[in-house]
């Protein structure tokens, strides 16, 4: 049985961590040459004449991983959060993400405020991308929608 998390689940400050994921250099580089390829994305024969001196990931290919690492989080086996979508992102990229790196997703959860529709909140979440080293290498701030509890429901309980 899955047992969805609701608006009224969400403890403000809270945070969440995923597993690390190594950055696998075929993989980063069929993304940027397909979808992103600029020289330092996709130029091997010369990372050393780029601003970074390796190739870096794409930044679609980052939040990419972003959402790869989010579902550890969020939709694991018996629990899914009810999420009902995002309607704003405030991003930033601090340092660039390379082949072979270890990343990890913390997903905190900022503030929650109840909405006009009754049957929804918002929140705030602020997810942090951070490689191996504890360093930020993607921030993003979203807003977003989630459902909230009928009325009467107790978690845990079977009304």
């Amino acid at each position: 049985m899955e047992v969805p998390v609701y608006f009224e689940d969400l403890v403000v400050g809270a945070s969440f961590l995923s597993d690390e994921v190594t950055i696998d250099h075929e993989e980063m580089l069929a993304y940027n040459r397909r979808n992103d390829p600029w020289p330092f994305h996709v130029d091997e024969a010369s990372p050393a004449g780029n601003p970074y001196g390796s190739l870096i990931a794409s930044g679609g290919y980052t939040i990419t991983l972003m959402y790869r690492l989010g579902h550890q989080i969020y939709n694991v086996p018996g629990q899914r959060w009810a999420v009902l979508g995002a309607s704003e992102w405030h991003l930033k990229f601090p340092a660039p993400v390379c082949a072979g790196d270890r990343v990890r997703l913390r997903i905190t959860i900022e503030s929650k405020r109840e909405s006009s529709k009754p049957q929804r909140g918002h929140f705030d979440l602020l997810y942090e991308l951070l490689n191996q080293s504890g360093k930020l290498v993607l921030s993003v701030l979203v807003a977003g929608l989630i459902e909230r509890r009928a009325t009467g429901y107790v978690r845990g309980s079977r009304q």
